[in-house]
Formats: C-alpha cells, sequence, structure tokens
C-alpha cells in the first residue's frame, strides 16, 4: 500500500486514530476521533489528550506511563459514557513502539441509549413499587433460588433481602405445603407455558400466614430455555377474608361454594337479558364451562380437590370477564358467563382467555394435575330466541369440543 493510500486510510477511517505521546500530546487525529472524543472534553481541543479527558479518564495518564513494556495494550475498550447526552465511546490505548501511542476509538452511543433506556425503566419499576403496597415483585433462577428481591417483596412478604437473596423459593411456603415439589411443579409448568398463576398461602419471616395471589412467568434465553423466573405475589388476604363472609351470608341468589349467580338467579337474569337482546336488536352471547374429566379427577383427588377445581373455575371466569358480564353455576360443575353486547366472536376471545388461563392455574395442595376446560360459546339468532337455546347451543358446542379432544373452545353453529 502506498503512503497516500495508508493516509486516506487514515483520515477516512469511520474509526476514530489518535497518535500521542507518553506525555499525552497529540500528534495527529483523524477526523472520526475528534467527532468521538471533543464531546466528552473539557475545552473542546484535543491537543493534550490526557488533559481533554482528564474529567472522564482521570487516571489515562498515569496508566500510559506506568506501563513498563515496549510496546502492548495498556487500555482495552474503556467505556467512556455521558447518558444524559446520549453519548458513549470505546477508547483502547496501544504502545506500538516506545514514544509511539496510538488511541483507536469506537461509536458507542448505542450503548449509551441503552443504559439510558435501562436506567429510566429502573426508576418506574421502583415508582411503581413504591405506589403499589399490595404487590410483590422478585425473581429466581432456573432451579428456584431467589437472585432478586425488592423493596415491595420486603413489605408484602416481611422477609428482608438480605435474608431472601440466595434462599429457596420454599423458603416462602408453609412448612406442610411440601414446598420442593410444589416450587418444582409451578416453575416447570411456568417454563411450558410461558406463565402461570396461583393462590395460596405464603409465610413471613415471623412464621404468620397470608393468602397470596402469585403469577410466575418464565424468563428466556435466546435459544428458548427457561433461565429464571419473574414473580409477582399480591396479598389478597382481605378479598379471600370479604368471599368467606359472602358465601356465608349470601341468599339463595348465589351459590354457596363458589360466589357467582346460583342457577335460579342466573337464569331469571339470563331470561331478561335474553328479552331487552332481542326488543332492542342487541347482541347477547353465553359461554357455557365445562371442566375436563371432573369426576375422574374427584374420585383420584377427593371432594375437597373438587371444591378448590370450582373456586377456581369461578375465580377465572370473574377475574376475565367484564363488570356488567355474568357468572353464574348453572349445574353440578358447569358455569354460564352471560355477555350483553356481545356478538359471537367476542364471546370466542373471552372463552379463550379463561381456558387458556385455567390450564396455567396451579393448585396448592394437589401437585402435578393439569385441570382444562371445555367451552362452548352461542349467541341470540333467528334460531336461538330463549334461555333455554342458548344453553342447548353452549352444550353442544361444549360436546363437540370435548369430542375433539377437550381443552377446547367450539363456537356454536346453527
Amino acid at each position: 500500500m502506498t503512503p497516500e493510500a495508508l493516509l486516506d486510510l487514515f483520515v477516512l477511517a469511520p474509526v476514530g486514530l489518535v497518535e500521542v505521546d507518553e506525555d499525552g500530546r497529540v500528534g495527529v487525529a483523524n477526523l472520526a476521533a475528534r467527532t468521538l472524543l471533543t464531546p466528552f472534553t473539557l475545552s473542546g481541543s484535543l491537543d493534550d489528550l490526557f488533559v481533554a479527558l482528564g474529567a472522564v479518564a482521570p487516571d489515562l495518564a498515569a496508566r500510559v506511563r506506568g506501563f513498563g513494556a515496549s510496546r502492548g495494550v495498556i487500555v482495552d475498550a474503556l467505556e467512556l459514557l455521558a447518558p444524559e447526552e446520549q453519548l458513549g465511546v470505546h477508547l483502547s490505548v496501544v504502545k506500538v513502539a516506545p514514544g509511539r501511542i496510538v488511541v483507536v476509538v469506537n461509536d458507542a452511543r448505542a450503548l449509551a441509549t441503552a443504559r439510558g433506556q435501562l436506567s429510566r425503566t429502573d426508576q418506574r419499576l421502583r415508582a411503581l413499587e413504591g405506589a403499589v403496597r399490595d404487590y410483590a415483585i422478585f425473581s429466581v433462577d432456573a432451579h428456584g433460588v431467589v437472585d432478586s428481591w425488592s423493596e415491595a417483596a420486603e413489605r408484602v412478604h416481611q422477609w428482608p433481602a438480605a435474608a431472601m437473596v440466595g434462599q429457596p423459593l420454599s423458603l416462602l411456603l408453609p412448612p406442610d405445603n411440601s414446598g420442593e415439589a410444589y416450587v418444582r411443579d409451578t416453575l416447570a409448568l411456568a417454563a411450558r407455558n410461558g406463565w402461570c398463576e396461583e393462590e395460596g398461602y405464603r409465610q413471613r419471616q415471623d412464621g404468620s400466614l397470608f393468602w397470596a395471589s402469585t403469577v410466575v412467568t418464565a424468563l428466556r434465553a435466546t435459544d428458548g430455555a427457561a433461565i429464571g423466573f419473574s414473580i409477582v405475589t399480591r396479598d389478597v388476604s382481605e378479598r379471600r377474608r370479604l368471599e368467606e363472609r359472602l358465601r356465608d351470608d349470601a341468599s339463595s341468589t348465589t351459590d354457596y361454594l363458589t360466589g357467582v349467580s346460583a342457577r335460579r338467579a342466573f337464569f331469571d337474569l339470563a331470561a331478561s337479558e335474553v328479552a331487552r337482546a332481542r326488543r332492542y336488536g342487541q347482541p347477547l352471547a353465553m359461554l357455557l364451562v365445562d371442566p375436563d374429566n371432573f369426576r375422574e379427577l374427584i374420585e383420584q383427588h377427593g371432594e375437597t380437590f373438587g371444591n378448590e377445581w370450582l373456586r377456581a373455575i369461578a375465580w377465572v371466569c370473574r377475574q376475565e370477564s367484564r363488570t356488567t358480564d355474568v357468572v353464574g353455576r348453572v349445574g353440578g360443575e358447569a358455569f354460564a358467563v352471560l355477555l350483553p353486547s356481545t356478538e359471537l366472536s367476542g364471546g370466542l376471545v373471552l372463552a379463550e382467555r379463561i381456558r387458556e388461563r385455567m390450564q396455567r392455574h396451579v393448585f396448592g395442595d394437589v401437585q402435578g394435575v393439569r385441570c382444562t376446560l371445555s367451552v362452548g360459546v352461542a349467541e341470540v339468532t333467528d334460531s336461538v330466541i330463549s334461555v333455554d337455546g342458548l344453553l342447548a347451543a353452549t352444550g353442544t358446542a361444549v360436546q363437540r369440543a370435548q369430542q375433539a379432544g377437550m381443552n377446547l373452545v367450539v363456537g356454536f353453529d346453527d
């Protein structure tokens, strides 16, 4: 390569190149170097590199003068960031001969931008944790060992970070909860499906218990493997106490076990809604939610498990439905959801949310049980004009879902 070509390469290179002596005096610097480094200088001058970068790299001169070898790398990819200006560079210093030092500067603005975004995200998360009083946020590694513990987690669980980081998640469970097996099953379900949720007791450091709703979300590597889990826990003890009191005090309009509308109350309201929908030409849809293999699982795990499953179905239906929707228990294990002002397509969307959320639910007292739903959806049409007609149509759709393999949503097509 000719000297002229070498000079052109030096001047026009996209990488910053600066030649200095051991005292920092600049012999030559190309355009890229001046563009990248000038914003970090105090005076805007690059005559003396050590002085120019004194504010961001105060030990640079000492590192260069203390390098005893005749040649070699003195500094490798020193990071200089100015996040408030979204500027960043990587600085490498190489001694090529006694008295001759070359500084290589690479643009790292993307890194500075990412750091700034991360900082703002972290600040927003901390603000959210401070504002929401009854939610705890923390994370565990792939084996269920706590690796981060927020202030919100300290507040809800009443365990300090120093006591929880490095400890197994099972430490938060009551002693009689089969903690290790429970954690293993829960994390496996979240890893398989992306997330799962459950309700159950949690134990504070002083041994007291509270009822918690927990969502576990898998954190994945680039190859899709679960490398950890984010956990959000909410103290819902007061809600549980209220629900139990309402069940105890409920009249005949409320199902004693699940707290949703009893069959007669549901159908009375449904009849009024059907009449209103037909009178004003408004859409009206209904879901029939039927647990798969309910009787077989009851025989395997007992009535207590069956009651917990029914309560979980009712809870999921209420959580996913609007305040204007009506959830009722219309059979031994069957539930219906009435959807005013909703067409069949909207009912199918809600039914899929309910079905998916149920299959992610974890039961605290029975390990490894997969509970799924078959859901039928129908709407008021010219041929479906009554509550009995809706129930028959949704029942037909449920049968089709069960015949097709269960854990499905099927819409009624007459």
